[in-house]
């Protein structure tokens, strides 16, 4: 999936307009991940539910990873925005401390499993600048949103079982800012949308700072937090995130 989006990207640079007045603007974001919670259960259905258990307290340890994404904006005659963004994510449980957890018609036993929790996701986003003032920065629109996730519960001899899913979700879209002075500002700029079996919402609190033109350095709090209620799964999570970020207009 990480290789079709970057030949999505290689596309979308190859097909944009050159006569239209545009700016193109890179972000690579990292920091550390901290889970809340991440409640599963799979199958989520009668006649031989599993069991419902926590990826982060049923574990004696759950990992916090350093995360990567990127983000690819396209700014056509001062007004549309079309972007780009791949934001892979894994986090790690070790050693199951309950007893015996049924998942994925498999059990594993305390002590003796691991996990892993996969949520990539990879997103197409359009949005319209409303307001561009002198202190304040509004654009509104929607996210398509590709899900390629995987809940993966293993033992040290080679057992496993997992839950996996591939699949689009529509969301809306916000980015707005205050603007302090030319150099810094502050920014609130995410996803989200609820619905009758789940919500999904991915949002950056952070401060931008341009140290040149051309280029911003952004640091903040990033938080990921959703799910889904269905006969395949039951998900919560929320995620944590210290973040921070190098932006640049290529032009």
């Amino acid at each position: 999936m990480q290789k079709q989006f970057f030949l999505l990207v290689t596309v979308f640079l190859l097909i944009l307009p050159n006569k239209i007045p545009a700016q193109l603007t890179f972000t690579v974001e990292s920091g550390l991940v901290f889970t809340q919670y991440n409640d599963v259960q799979a199958p989520n259905a009668e006649p031989m539910p599993g069991t419902r258990f926590s990826l982060k307290d049923d574990f004696a340890e759950t990992k916090n990873p350093v995360y990567f994404r990127i983000e690819a904006a396209y700014l056509i005659a001062d007004k549309h925005i079309v972007e780009l963004t791949a934001a892979p994510l894994t986090v790690e449980s070790q050693t199951l401390r309950r007893p015996s957890v049924s998942f994925a018609e498999q059990s594993f036993a305390e002590n003796e499993s691991d996990a892993d929790y996969q949520f990539n996701t990879y997103r197409a986003s359009y949005r319209y600048r409303f307001i561009d003032k002198e202190k304040f920065y509004l654009a509104a629109g929607a996210t398509l949103l590709v899900r390629d996730a995987a809940i993966t519960l293993r033992t040290a001899d080679g057992v496993s079982a997992s839950d996996t899913d591939l699949g689009f979700v529509p969301l809306l879209s916000l980015d707005t800012r205050f603007i302090f002075n030319e150099k810094l500002s502050l920014a609130l700029k995410g996803d989200a949308l609820v619905g009758p079996v789940g919500r999904a919402e991915d949002f950056f609190l952070g401060f931008l700072y341009r140290p040149a033109p051309r280029v911003g350095i952004r640091a903040g709090y990033r938080l990921i937090e959703g799910g889904a209620d269905v006969e395949q799964v039951y998900n919560f999570a929320f995620f944590h995130f210290a973040a921070a970020g190098v932006q640049v207009n290529l032009w």
